[in-house]
C-alpha cells in the first residue's frame, strides 16, 4: 500500500510526500529489524540463563561426588601409607600376616576427579557467548581452565602409579583363590626386598598427591557453586 502511494508520488513529482512515505518505509524497515534484533537477544538471555541455572546444579551435585571421591581416595591413601610403614618400619599392624596380606591386595584404587562437566562442556565450547556477566563468565572459564589442568596432571600421576604397581607386582607372588588373587609373599619377604619398599613408597606418595588435587578442587568447586548461588539468589549455606 505505502508502496502504490510512493510510486504514484513520483509519478505526480509530489516530492514532499515522497520524502515522507520513503521515511515511513525506512522506519518501518528499521524499526523491523530492531524488533527481531531485540526478540533474538532475549531469546540468548534465557538460554544463558538456563544454563548457568543448569550448571549450578550440577555443581551441586559435583560437590556429592567429588566428596564421596575424596573420601575413597584418602581410605586409599591411608591403606597404602599404612602398609608401607609395616613393611619400612619391619612391624606387623593389627590382625597380624593375614590381615597385612588382604591390606596389601586391596593397594591399586583410585580415581580422577568427579565433576558432571555436561554444561560446563557446553559452554567451554562457545556458548559462554550467551552469559551476559562478563565477570561471571570470566569465572566460568578460569574454573573450566582449572578442572582441564588438574585433570591431565591426575592422569599424568595416574600413569607414574600404575607403572609404581606393575613394578611392585614383579616383586610378590601370587595364588587364585575361588576366583581371587591371594598374596603368597610373606611379610618379611616383602620387608627384605628394597625394590618392592620403593615402589611401593613411590605409589604411596603419588596417591597422596593425587587426593591432594582432589582437595584443591573441591576447595575450587565450592567457591564456584558459591558464586553461582550468589548469581542466582539461591541461598549457599543450604545448598551445602
Amino acid at each position: 500500500m505505502i508502496l502504490r502511494r510512493l510510486v504514484t508520488s513520483i509519478r505526480k513529482q509530489d516530492w514532499f510526500a515522497v520524502v515522507i512515505e520513503t521515511l515511513i518505509v525506512v522506519m518501518g524497515v528499521y524499526l523491523g529489524i530492531q524488533l527481531g534484533n531485540w526478540n533474538a537477544a532475549r531469546a540468548d538471555r534465557a538460554q544463558g540463563q538456563q544454563l548457568i541455572e543448569r550448571l549450578y546444579e550440577e555443581m551441586t551435585l559435583s560437590l556429592e561426588n567429588e566428596a564421596d571421591c575424596m573420601s575413597f581416595m584418602a581410605q586409599n591413601v591411608e591403606r597404602a601409607r599404612s602398609t608401607f610403614e609395616e613393611l619400612r618400619t619391619r612391624q606387623l599392624g593389627e590382625g597380624g600376616e593375614e590381615a597385612f596380606q588382604q591390606r596389601f591386595m586391596r593397594i591399586g584404587g583410585w580415581t580422577d576427579l568427579c565433576p558432571i562437566r555436561a554444561t560446563l562442556d557446553q559452554l567451554q565450547a562457545g556458548q559462554i557467548a550467551l552469559v551476559d556477566d562478563v565477570v561471571l563468565k570470566d569465572q566460568i572459564l578460569q574454573f573450566a581452565d582449572y578442572l582441564q589442568g588438574s585433570e591431565t596432571s591426575i592422569a599424568n600421576l595416574g600413569t607414574l602409579y600404575m607403572g609404581a604397581l606393575r613394578e611392585m607386582s614383579l616383586h610378590v607372588d601370587y595364588a587364585w583363590d575361588e576366583g581371587s588373587r591371594r598374596l603368597l609373599t610373606s611379610f618379611d619377604e616383602a620387608a627384605d626386598d628394597e625394590v618392592l619398599l620403593r615402589e611401593l613408597e613411590t605409589a604411596t606418595f603419588t596417591l597422596a598427591m593425587m587426593l591432594g588435587y582432589h582437595e584443591a578442587f573441591d576447595e575450587r568447586l565450592h567457591d564456584m557453586h558459591a558464586v553461582l548461588a550468589e548469581y542466582l539468589g539461591e541461598d549457599v549455606e543450604a545448598d551445602q
